[in-house]
Parts: C-alpha cells; structure tokens; sequence
C-alpha cells in the first residue's frame, strides 16, 4: 500500500468513529439546558446519555456479525442512514422519556462505524502493523471529541438544542458518502453463516474462552468505565458546580482532546519501537495517578477548572497508550472473525461505560464528588487488571 493510499485509509477509517464521541461528547450540553425544557431533574437527562451509551453497547453485538456475513461497506451504509433517521427523530421529542428512547437508538446505529472500522484494519493489518494504525486512526478520530463540546455548546446556546441533533444527522450524511465513494470492501471472506444464532454464540464462546481476548479486554473496559463517568460527570462539576456556560464548558473539554489527540499521533509513531506491553502498562500507571489525583483534590475541598481538568489531561493522554494494545492485543488471534472479537470488544467496552454513566446519576449530588470516585475506582482496577491478568500473558500473546 502506497503512502497516499496508506493515509487515505487512515483518514477514512478515524471519520467513521467519530459518530460516537458526536452522539456522546455532543450531546453533554443538553445535560444543562434539557431538564428546564421538559421540566424533569438533570438525573434524568443523564440517563438519556446513559441510554444512548447501552445502545451503543448491545449495537456493537450486531454489526460485527453483519459484516462478516454481508461485507463492511453495506453494514456501514446501512447503519449510518438509520442514525440519520434517529437523529432527526431526537430533534422532535416530545417528552424526556421519548428523548431517552431515542437516544437509545441513536447510540445502537452509532457504533457501526466504529465496529466496521476495527474489522476492517484487522482485515488489511497483522498485529503489531494494526497497533500502529489503530494509533493513528484514534488519532484522528480524536479531533471529534476535541471540538464537539465546544461546537455543540455554541449551537445549543444560540440555537435550542434540537438543531444539535440535525447537526448529528448532517455529519453523518457526509461521512456516509465518504464511505460510499471513498471505501473500498475488505471482507474478501464472508462467512455464510456469521449471522446464524448457533454460529454467533459458538463464536463469542470461543473468543471469551481465550484468555489473552480476556485480559485485554477486561482492562480496556474499566478505561471506557473512567471516561464516561467524565463525560457524564463533567457537565455537572463544570456548569452547576463551578458555573461555566455550554461554550465555556466546550473549550474546557477540548483541551484534554488536543493532549488526547497529539498523544495518539505521537504513540502510532512508536508504537512498532516500544511494544504493546509497554503501551499499555505506561497507561494503566498514567491513569491511575491521575484517578487518584483527582479524587484527593475533590476530598480536600481544592475543586476548580484545573484542579477538575488537569488529572483528566493525564487520563486522556493515558488512552493513547492503552486503546490500541488491548484493541490489537485482543482482536489479533481472531483474523476468520474479526467482525465479531470487534463486537464483542466494543460491548464489554461499553457495558462497563453504561454502567458508569448509570452510577454517575444515581449518586448525582450537585458535586465533582461521583465523577471523581468513579473515575479514581475504575482507573486503579484498570492498573490492577493489567498487573493480574495481561501482565501475566505469556510472551506471544503480549509481544505478538
């Protein structure tokens, strides 16, 4: 593959996330200007995030499956028209409840692109070459997360939050036709029966049966548990709490997005020098100070913009390092159905993540304080899982 081709790809491949951190670093906005709308509680509105995450979740058993049976590009195209449709639909609920069922369908058509995504570099890349791009790919899909608060702010504040969601629909539509013109089908293997309800569960058997898919992936889900319980925790610490406006909200994310993005960029540069192994455990260790961090300065009373987004940095910085070795590290066994190892990936990853959300609403208190415990819990079980069970892989499964 030439350097053009090669970069082509990549680009291609970081739009297609970026329908998740749209649906859900997007939407935090709406935490603070819903509830007045439909006269209902802000725990309520975080449950519609908390909806449109399990989407996400139990969407991600679906479109590796699809993909290995009927290819990567009419899965993509197809899940992406009906978050289209879903996202047009947000705009006109008529109640919370509504916005909440939506939401949940929105987040289940949402994560084909990324689910297709995964499949497609393990259908092009081996292990250690699917890191790097895995890297990359992040990387530029973190321009997504980077400016979406910001943007989404600005919009809601100066427009009402349902042109938020014909935005969604607009993005979409155009990273549609990019796949259209611009994808080509890498599933040159389609497995006829990849969708047979024996087969898929025989299948998911066999990958939770590996213990390398199992390490990996039980460290990478804590990860996804610490970041929601920032998305959904952030709008409450940094516009009820400390009183920013949604725009001023905006640029506060954006700043742990940039450091998340350059970093990504920066880790698929060396990714092929220092080795998964030490990808990872030079994230688990970044994460779990910065977890810790974080919940000392809300116990001590010492709760402001930095003391709030400066451990958060460490945490996003942290995920550059740890995405792409536990995403490669527990697809790279599984090349005759990388379709469904992605998926099931993506639901432990995201199961953990609604979960987190959920415990961010019930302990809602007004405070940083659920946002910070949650995220200090779940980094530190990050680094444990990494010392108990992906530390102790043997050689190959580490090392490739």
């Amino acid at each position: 593959m030439t350097r053009w081709r090669y970069a082509l790809l990549a680009g291609l491949l970081g739009l297609l996330p970026m329908l998740l951190p749209l649906t859900v670093d997007g939407s935090l906005p709406l935490i603070s200007v819903v509830p007045a709308y439909f006269q209902t509680s802000t725990a309520s509105v975080q449950y519609s995030l908390s909806a449109a995450v399990l989407g996400i979740a139990l969407g991600q058993l679906v479109y590796g499956p699809l993909s290995d049976r009927f290819g990567r590009k009419p899965v993509l195209i197809g899940g992406i028209s009906l978050y289209i449709a879903t996202a047009i639909a947000c705009s006109m609920a008529a109640s919370i409840g509504e916005l909440i069922g939506l939401r949940f369908l929105q987040g289940f058509f949402a994560c084909s692109g990324i689910i297709v995504a995964r499949a497609v570099v393990r259908d092009l890349f081996d292990r250690e070459d699917a890191a790097r791009l895995f890297a990359l790919m992040m990387g530029i899909h973190g321009i997504m997360p980077t400016i979406a608060p910001a943007i989404s702010g600005w919009i809601t504040q100066e427009y009402g939050w349902p042109v938020l969601f014909w935005t969604m629909a607009g993005f979409a539509l155009f990273t549609m036709l990019a796949v259209m013109f611009g994808l080509p089908e890498t599933n040159r293997n389609r497995t006829a029966n990849a969708v047979q309800p024996s087969i898929l569960f025989r299948n998911y058997r066999a990958i939770l049966r590996d213990r390398g898919f199992r390490a990996y992936a039980t460290c990478a889900c804590f990860m996804y548990g610490a970041l929601m319980a920032y998305f959904a925790g952030a709008p409450v610490g940094l516009i009820q709490y400390l009183g920013l406006t949604p725009f001023q909200f905006g640029i506060a994310m954006a700043v742990p997005m940039v450091f998340y993005m350059v970093s990504q960029i920066a880790v698929a540069r060396v990714a092929h020098g220092i080795g998964m192994d030490l990808m990872i455990r030079i994230g688990v260790t970044m994460a779990s100070i910065a977890g810790i961090g974080m919940l000392v300065f809300v116990l001590s009373g010492n709760i402001n913009v930095y003391t709030l987004m400066g451990p958060v940095v460490l945490m996003l910085t942290s995920f550059a390092f740890i995405t792409p070795g536990t995403t490669a590290g527990a697809m790279s066994p599984f090349a005759g159905m990388a379709g469904a190892a992605s998926s099931l990936l993506g639901f432990i990853q995201f199961l953990a993540a609604a979960t987190a959300t959920a415990v961010i609403g019930l302990l809602n208190d007004g405070t940083p304080f659920p946002m910070a415990a949650t995220i200090c819990v779940c980094t530190v079980c990050a680094l444990i899982a990494y010392l108990v069970f992906v530390r102790r892989l043997p050689a190959p499964a580490v090392a490739g």
